[in-house]
């Protein structure tokens, strides 16, 4: 009986000494909250604190969620759809930093009235500071690793194999050698004809490369442009140690450039020549039509070169302006390409490979993290 006297007296003298500490206000503010927004406030408390606090809506039916935290992640109190809280009260057992979380999803915007207070548990608390200050907590991590060391090298013995020049050499194709019959501007058949040249593909494989360098023309009328080209023939194969004699043809050497000027005869009957890019501008030119045209000249007879166009087909347009007598010309076209040989050589072969141990080491790296805490 008398124990049951002795705690009902300290259960009062607590109740008194609660009751003796006035609330005191931790804050008092309003938050606005739109669609899927959260507003969060914190707070440090002592030990032995009760926190009492009030939300009422301002604008708004209702807020979604209100949780209160002990931090980090202690939940301590939730609610939803929020009306009003009218003197809630949450003992507080540790001394520690406390979240206020405040959360809305609503579509239209959310107003909200907050007044925080806490009642000390006695003398020695009243001025406690309920502000936080950040705090840098650094961790320090130990990874694990390896690396490759060079401890030396070992000589490694092989073959390889080379692909070497064995030999360049020029070589003369002769792409076209006739002679074609233009007949007179009142002749039944057109006195314009044009004639087709096929440069030649070059071919291209491991062991040989060809490329084609540059090809020569001649156009002549007649014999007197025969006899011409016979001299010149022979003029070229009379040359000095024979440097021109190596090609067949004077053409060869004028595309070579050992030779750079032909004989050509001072009378007889004279053509009309023109080289065409394409068979499209060949029948514009038969036809008397406007046409492109790389290059064009008159005489009784001509030479020349070209080391631009080197592949594809091109044509030579002939027209015969002489109004009676039909013409003979000869057209020859030489090109000359040079040709690369090579040969596959094996060879013995010595390389250095380093010697490696693969080493266990560790890395220390420090992380640094901040937190709240109370600020006392």
């Amino acid at each position: 009986m008398i124990k049951k006297v002795l705690f009902g007296i300290v259960i009062i003298i607590s109740q008194n000494l609660f009751a003796s500490q006035k609330p005191i206000l931790v804050t008092e503010s309003t938050i606005s909250l739109n669609l899927d927004e959260t507003e969060e406030l914190f707070f440090s408390f002592a030990e032995g604190d009760i926190i009492e606090f009030d939300f009422e809506m301002v604008k708004g039916k209702h807020i979604k969620e209100v949780e209160v935290y002990e931090m980090p992640n202690n939940k301590i109190f939730a609610d939803f759809k929020v009306q009003k809280i009218s003197k809630k009260q949450i003992h507080i057992r540790n001394k520690g930093l406390y979240k206020f979380k405040f959360y809305s999803s609503s579509l239209t915007k959310r107003v909200g009235k907050i007044k925080i207070f806490r009642i000390p548990a006695d003398e020695s608390t009243k001025k406690f500071n309920t502000n936080w200050k950040w705090k840098t907590i650094r961790d320090t991590i130990y990874t694990p690793y390896t690396i490759d060391s060079i401890t030396g090298y070992k000589k490694i013995q092989y073959k390889e194999k080379v692909r070497e020049l064995v030999k360049t050499e020029n070589i003369e194709d002769i792409l076209f050698n006739k002679s074609q019959r233009v007949h007179s501007y009142y002749n039944d058949n057109r006195s314009s004809t044009y004639l087709r040249v096929d440069l030649p593909n070059p071919m291209v494989s491991d062991l040989k490369e060809e490329r084609l360098i540059a090809w020569a023309y001649w156009i002549g009328v007649g014999q007197e442009a025969q006899q011409a080209y016979k001299e010149n023939a022979r003029a070229v194969g009379e040359l000095a140690n024979g440097v021109s004699a190596i090609y067949g043809t004077p053409l060869a050497g004028l595309a070579v450039g050992t030779v750079s000027e032909l004989l050509i005869p001072k009378t007889g009957e004279d053509v009309f020549y023109t080289f065409l890019p394409d068979y499209e501008n060949a029948e514009k030119f038969i036809n008397g039509l406007e046409y492109l045209q790389n290059d064009t000249g008159k005489g009784i007879a001509a030479y020349g070169k070209n080391s631009n166009i080197t592949q594809g087909t091109f044509y030579i347009g002939l027209h015969n302006d002489n109004q009676i007598q039909g013409i003979d010309v000869d057209v020859k076209v030489v090109s000359i390409k040079e040709v690369k040989t090579f040969e596959i050589v094996e060879y013995d072969r010595e390389r250095e490979e380093p010697i490696t141990v693969t080493l266990n080491k560790t890395r220390m790296d420090v992380k640094e993290t901040k937190i709240r805490v109370p600020f006392e």
